[in-house]
């Protein structure tokens, strides 16, 4: 009987197995180094394409920050300068207001109506004066409520007297007074104007007193003019 050892090709085919599992071992190994760097990569690339998004935003950000302070600093700029106009309008109108005013209170001042006295205080004027009689200072009243000038016209008091034979009234006055623009200015004719021409009565400033008007024949004469 012929006896044959296969130890030899069970061996072999246990190395032959062994090499074939470590070479499947080796390119399942090398397979996963090759995806692990492909997702690294893509990975790292989202990353970076991420990160360069975020600096584009940031920078965005920040030059609308920029535009957003310059438009706010133009806006300050804008109500400094409102400021600035509205104190030029008002050192404009403390100016050329009393100018006006007495201009137009020359005008609205009756002929045998004569004002001795203009005090102002506290916005409010005193007129002081006298005339030749009441309607005298009630048309004086009505003329300066329809001024652009004067309002809250209130009459202080009255008194009849009598100089060298002729009766007078003497009276105070007072009125809010209001340093706008002329109606001349806008186009429009002041209440109670005299027509283009006429001479106005004389106006006296503050604490002075003015030469009065002429007289008509027979009317008395101012008072104080003694």
């Amino acid at each position: 009987m012929v006896r044959i050892n296969l130890l030899p090709v069970r061996v072999s085919k246990k190395k032959e197995a062994g090499q074939q599992q470590l070479i499947l071992f080796a390119l399942v190994l090398v397979f996963g180094i090759v995806a692990n760097y492909v997702w690294v990569t893509s990975r790292s690339s989202e990353l970076d394409t991420r990160k360069k998004k975020l600096a584009s935003t940031q920078s965005e950000i920040a030059q609308l920050d920029r535009i957003i302070g310059e438009v706010k600093n133009i806006k300050d700029q804008q109500g400094q300068l409102r400021e600035k106009l509205d104190v030029l309008g008002q050192l404009k109108a403390g100016r050329t207001g009393p100018v006006h005013m007495l201009d137009e209170l020359a005008t609205l001042t009756p002929k045998r109506l004569w004002l001795l006295r203009l005090e102002e205080k506290g916005g409010t004027v005193t007129f002081t004066g006298s005339a030749s009689s009441i309607d005298e200072v009630s048309e004086f009243m009505s003329a300066l409520r329809g001024s652009t000038h004067f309002r809250n016209v209130e009459l202080g008091k009255t008194t009849a007297r009598t100089d060298k034979g002729f009766r007078l009234v003497d009276f105070t006055l007072s009125a809010a007074v209001v340093y706008a623009l002329p109606a001349a200015a806008t186009g429009a004719k002041p209440a109670g104007a005299a027509p283009a021409g006429a001479a106005p009565a004389g106006a006296a400033p503050a604490g002075a007193s003015p030469a009065p008007a002429s007289p008509q024949p027979g009317a008395p004469p101012p008072a104080g003019g003694r």
